[in-house]
C-alpha cells in the first residue's frame, strides 16, 4: 500500500503541475477536500477507490494513470507487478493490468470480488464506455436503471458515464476483466 500510495502522490502532483493548479483547484474539480488532496500528494493517505475515481473524474485522467510509478520508455505489467487497490473491506480488489495510453484510448483491470460483495461506483467521465467479461463466477450489475446478470464468459458493453454497481451473489469469489474506452 504504501508504494500505491506514493505512485498516486507523484501522479497526482505530476498532473496538476503540467496543469497549472492549485490544490483548491483539484479540490474544486474532484469533490476531494484540499487536505486530503495535499496527504495524498505526500503519499500521507491511502485513498480509497472511491476517491481515486474521484480524482480521475474530476481531472479527466484515467484511473490506472493515478497508481503507475514513474517509468521510462516501456514498462512490463502482470498481475504479480500490477498496483492493487481494495476496498470494501479487502474484498473488492482491482489490479491495474494495462494502465492507459492516450494512444490506444483504453485500460484494463482484473477485478476480484469475494462472496456477497456489492461494489458502487459513481459515474465516471463522460463517454467512458466500460467492458467487463466474467472470467470465474458471477456478477450482477445495474447501471442507468439496467439490470443484468452475468455468467462465465458472458461479456457487457455499456456507458460508464453513469452510477453503476457491481455484486458477486455467489458463495465463490468472482473475478472480472473490465476494459475502460475513453471517448
Amino acid at each position: 500500500m504504501e508504494q500505491m500510495s506514493r505512485n498516486i502522490g507523484y501522479q497526482l502532483k505530476k498532473i496538476r503541475g503540467q496543469r497549472s493548479l492549485s490544490l483548491d483547484d483539484v479540490a474544486k474539480a474532484t469533490n476531494v477536500s484540499k487536505a486530503q488532496l495535499a496527504q495524498i500528494e505526500k503519499g500521507e493517505s491511502n485513498p480509497t477507490v472511491s476517491t481515486i475515481w474521484k480524482i480521475a473524474s474530476g481531472m479527466r485522467i484515467s484511473f490506472s494513470s493515478l497508481l503507475q510509478p514513474p517509468c521510462g520508455q516501456f514498462q512490463k505489467f502482470d498481475e504479480k507487478t500490477s498496483t492493487v487497490v481494495s476496498e470494501e473491506d479487502g474484498k473488492y480488489r482491482v489490479y491495474s493490468i494495462i494502465p492507459y495510453d492516450p494512444e490506444r484510448g483504453w485500460e484494463f483491470y482484473k477485478i476480484e470480488m469475494d462472496p456477497g460483495v456489492i461494489h458502487r461506483s459513481e459515474a465516471h467521465s463522460e463517454g467512458v464506455e466500460e467492458t467487463l467479461t466474467v472470467i470465474s463466477g458471477q456478477v450482477f450489475v445495474e447501471a442507468g436503471g439496467m439490470n443484468e446478470h452475468l455468467s462465465q464468459g458472458e461479456t457487457l458493453v455499456f456507458s460508464g458515464s453513469q452510477e453503476h454497481h457491481y455484486e458477486n451473489p455467489t458463495n465463490e469469489t468472482t473475478i472480472l476483466h473490465l476494459i475502460l474506452q475513453y471517448r
